[in-house]
């Protein structure tokens, strides 16, 4: 899946959860809704596009796609620590 296809998909997702409730309550909606759908590998793809400067993502998708990202990361060392 192209990263194009993506941001576009996160979003629109974004969207649908920016409707004037408090910010913390639409990043967890959009973390949720794209945790509990997006593939490990969309997620992965996503991470290697914000890394890469101008990622064209809606301040809401963006904050809830580093927290769901840094999410996995602490998940993903926890499960490796001895």
């Amino acid at each position: 899946m192209n990263t194009a296809k993506l941001v576009r998909m996160a979003n629109d997702i974004a969207a649908n959860f920016d409707c004037g409730r408090d910010r913390a309550s639409e990043v967890a909606g959009v973390v949720d809704h794209i945790g509990r759908f997006w593939s490990p590998y969309m997620l992965d793809a996503m991470a290697r596009h914000m890394q890469s400067g101008d990622i064209g993502l809606s301040g809401l998708a963006e904050q809830a796609l580093r927290e769901l990202i840094e999410e996995r990361s602490q998940s993903a060392e926890t499960t490796h620590d001895p």
